[in-house]
């Protein structure tokens, strides 16, 4: 036992860490990919999420636009009102002297609110996504350097051991397998907005897009629960494994 650890145990050691750095290569390279995908998924669509933003949330307060129209008819009817009055047989009518009244109180439609909420959810869990996943592959090389820090395949192998512990001890595999579940919420809330909104538009063109989108929301809960049901289904997805 005390032989494991002097001298003359080093190509054992080599050979372990050797064996260990091909293990968490292999590990690494596939949740680095899993990475760039979320990357470049998330930042597409984020993109592509606030443009309809920037639209929906006009919905949440006054339009300009719609306050020059509304003090432009109240001026036209008061102009209309004097020139009758002063066209009139009885000049001593007096001219209304009070200012037109305030523009409305503004409230929003409850579709526009319910909209913007969702769509907002989106954003912040697409760049929630997007954030984790860089922080995952910061974390992932700094794991790796353990295999340079040292020359002393015994030293290395125990400092790897310790990482490979810590790791599994904080969840990180875990949580580095939800963060494209952070994605494929971001989507639905986004699919969920846009069949709201579209149905508060027109009923034929809401329902044909609501109805895809909940066929699909229960294949995604199919997925998450089959592994458990049947243990030898390939459907599985990032919330699965939780």
């Amino acid at each position: 036992m005390i032989g494991d650890f002097d001298d003359s145990a080093n190509a054992l050691w080599t050979l372990y860490g050797k064996e260990a750095r091909s293990h968490d290569e292999a590990r690494i390279r596939t949740l680095k990919d899993d990475m760039d995908g979320v990357l470049i998924f998330a930042g597409l669509f984020s993109a592509i999420l606030a443009a309809f933003i920037i639209d929906s949330k006009q919905g949440l307060q006054v339009s300009p636009a719609d306050q020059t129209v509304y003090y432009l008819q109240q001026n036209v009817a008061v102009l209309a009102q004097i020139s009758r009055q002063i066209s009139s047989l009885a000049p001593q009518v007096a001219i209304p002297s009070t200012p037109p009244p305030p523009y409305p109180k503004f409230n929003p439609l409850p579709s526009a609110v319910r909209v913007n909420v969702f769509w907002f959810m989106a954003l912040i869990f697409s760049l929630s996504a997007g954030l984790l996943a860089i922080l995952v592959q910061q974390w992932v090389c700094d794991y790796m350097h353990v295999f340079q820090r040292y020359s002393d395949p015994l030293k290395s192998a125990r400092l790897r051991q310790y990482l490979h512990d810590g790791s599994e001890g904080w969840y990180m595999p875990m949580v580095a397998e939800a963060v494209p579940g952070l994605v494929h919420v971001s989507l639905f809330l986004f699919l969920i907005g846009l069949g709201d909104s579209l149905l508060n538009i027109n009923t034929t063109v809401g329902l044909s897009t609501t109805i895809p989108i909940g066929i699909s929301g229960l294949f995604y809960v199919f997925m998450m629960f089959a592994p458990i049901i049947y243990p030898k289904s390939p459907y599985r997805n990032s919330f699965s494994g939780l």
